[in-house]
């Protein structure tokens, strides 16, 4: 009788223990199966944009875009040069600079209607991901953590949610297309909303020629119609002064 409760007891104490073990195992196999959805998410938008070598092979980017708002024609380009970690943001009405963005050397400045202003640390972390057109292929060397959030519909379409997890203002939400790969939408607090539309091929790596942005700081959702993107230029460095 007394074996037969010791040996029911021993039983008892090693429950616990093998239901933890059960618990720990499926922590694990949740956390395999949330960076293979990660990785497949991932493969998929890089194969349908063009390709690793030619993701990568991007060196720097120039991009012109027009936009409308309120009846004011604005022209909106952009520089990033991922080799210097330089980036530039210019926005023009009229012929005449309303703001300015210059990222080098680990430092930023904003400029806009004659005031100028010094970014944080903070900030010019978050600005530091835009410097790479493509900052998927480069999460481990920003150290960018992400997560699979599951299917959520954009703009009437299906699509795979990550959380890129980068610290403070440079978190984002990502959307890709479960039909095509492609990614249909940016989600952030510090800049809102970037849906992307109209892809096109440019150098063999397809592109959005329209981006709508939502924000709080605008009266009204801004519809962005790019007209130039270019590639590997030889950028001057007075563009970044």
């Amino acid at each position: 009788m007394k074996k037969s409760i010791v040996i029911l007891a021993l039983g008892l104490c090693t429950l616990p223990m093998a239901t933890q073990a059960k618990a720990v195992e499926k922590e694990v196999s949740a956390k395999v199966a949330e960076r293979n959805s990660v990785k497949e998410v991932i493969d998929r938008y890089v194969k349908a944009t063009g390709g690793e070598a030619k993701m990568r092979a991007v060196r720097n980017m120039e991009m012109n875009m027009e936009a409308e708002i309120q009846g004011m024609l604005l022209d909106i380009s952009s520089v990033i040069d991922q080799e210097n970690q330089r980036l530039l943001n210019l926005t023009e009405m009229n012929g005449e600079v309303v703001s300015k963005t210059v990222l080098k050397d680990g430092a930023g400045v904003v400029s806009a209607m004659g005031q100028e202003q010094i970014l944080t640390e903070e900030q010019v972390g978050a600005m530091s991901n835009q410097i790479y057109a493509f900052r998927e292929l480069y999460l481990d060397e920003l150290g960018v953590t992400a997560s699979y959030e599951g299917i959520v519909e954009v703009a009437g379409e299906q699509a795979y949610k990550l959380n890129l997890d980068a610290g403070g203002e440079a978190n984002t939400s990502e959307y890709y297309s479960v039909e095509t790969g492609l990614k249909l939408q940016t989600e952030s607090a510090a800049t809102g909303i970037v849906q992307y539309k109209a892809y096109k091929e440019v150098d063999g790596i397809m592109m959005p020629m329209t981006m709508v942005i939502t924000s709080a700081l605008l009266p009204m959702p801004l519809e962005a119609k790019i007209t130039t993107i270019k590639f590997n230029q030889d950028l001057d460095d007075s563009v970044f002064n």
